[in-house]
């Protein structure tokens, strides 16, 4: 572990896991995070597109609010009774293990039997069916609201990462689940669930539950500024005593498209580039080049080579994305919003309407 006031280049710049040491506030949005935390009751959707910082901000904003929380990670095909064992098993560390928060939370003993009768339930609950692979079934003493109970008891909240990969079927009886927490709010009012996703998962909640139109925080992650990513970029620089310059951060900026998973790993690659591993000492400190931010280009773009070409490959397998394509190079610009774009389309005689349009424009906007 680096000494204090030294950091490891992997604790700097992190583009595959959530920034500690670069973090930056957002305010406005930090601040919405912060009073839907603190709302009771409150259940959380927080969506925006992959790498604009979504887990970033609720990881560092989590901890002005609760000691512990819960993180069950979906995956495509994950149901409801999975993602009720993950969080089930996970407050092991409260009522078996006794690792209690800052709050010392006192564990109540009749919940703590009830958690151990549960558990051991669940070593005999199997379902067997011929031809099928064995799974394990919920035991009817693990009903949501007792997984509230034990859940608001320990004092945690609640987050599922990539909520928007569950089913449909699922997803309804997740918000339902939402529903049950909410209303058990006033014995628990730290009690939780926070829905991380892509673009659209708000709506997917309400529309599985009406109910929870006015009790559900509905929080966008955008797209970061400029001004924002260059802001990451100086912390590094203060963090590991090097210069990226104004020029090149202008330049990593340019690149990134708003996405700071990207400028984390640009200049993750550069430092690499440079066999800067740590903190480097004052009379040491390095100076990127041009040079520097070619060849951590250069390898981000050889690391990505195959997801690249299969998004463009997939576009122009549709005439419609084609065709998107040839509109932004007929643009001759940096960028431009979907009504200028479309304006374009319209003037070189390039059809196609403007929704998909707007669809694949993104698909190729961010590779």
């Amino acid at each position: 572990m680096a000494n204090i006031g030294q950091y490891l280049l992997k604790e700097v710049f992190t583009p595959a896991k959530p920034a500690r040491v670069s973090f930056i506030n957002r305010n406005k949005i930090n601040k919405r995070v912060v009073r839907a935390l603190e709302t009771p009751g409150m259940q959380i959707v927080v969506y925006g597109h992959t790498g604009s910082g979504k887990t970033t901000l609720l990881e560092n904003k989590l901890y002005e609010v609760y000691d512990k929380h819960i993180r069950t990670n979906c995956m495509i095909g994950s149901t409801f009774e999975q993602i009720i064992l993950d969080a089930f098993e996970q407050l092991a560390e409260f009522y078996v293990d006794e690792v209690i928060n800052n709050k010392k939370t006192k564990i109540s003993s009749s919940l703590k039997i009830n958690y151990l009768a549960i558990k051991a339930s669940l070593g005999v609950g199997i379902e067997e069916v011929k031809g099928v692979k064995q799974k394990r079934i919920l035991p009817p003493q693990l009903s949501p609201q007792n997984l509230g109970r034990l859940m608001g008891a320990a004092g945690y909240c609640w987050v599922l990462e990539d909520f928007h990969k569950v089913n449909e079927e699922d997803k309804i009886k997740l918000s339902q689940l939402m529903k049950v927490f909410m209303d058990m709010s006033d014995e628990y009012s730290d009690l939780k669930i926070i829905a991380l996703g892509a673009v659209n998962t708000a709506r997917e909640v309400v529309k599985s539950d009406g109910e929870m139109r006015r009790r559900l925080s509905e929080i966008k992650v955008p797209l970061m500024h400029d001004s924002e990513i260059k802001e990451i970029l100086t912390k590094g620089e203060n963090s590991l005593n090097v210069i990226f310059g104004t020029e090149l951060k202008e330049k990593i900026a340019h690149y990134c498209n708003g996405l700071p998973a990207i400028a984390h790993k640009l200049a993750y690659l550069m430092c690499d580039g440079a066999a800067i591993r740590e903190t480097l000492h004052k009379s040491q400190s390095y100076d990127f080049t041009e040079s520097d931010l070619v060849l951590a280009v250069q390898e981000y773009i050889e690391e990505e080579s195959d997801t690249i070409k299969h998004v463009f490959d997939n576009a122009l397998t549709h005439n419609k994305g084609e065709n998107t394509i040839r509109a932004l190079f007929y643009t001759g610009q940096d960028c431009g919003n979907i009504d200028e774009l479309f304006g374009y389309c319209k003037e070189f005689n390039i059809r196609i309407q403007k929704k998909p349009f707007r669809s694949y424009s993104r698909r190729a906007i961010f590779v």
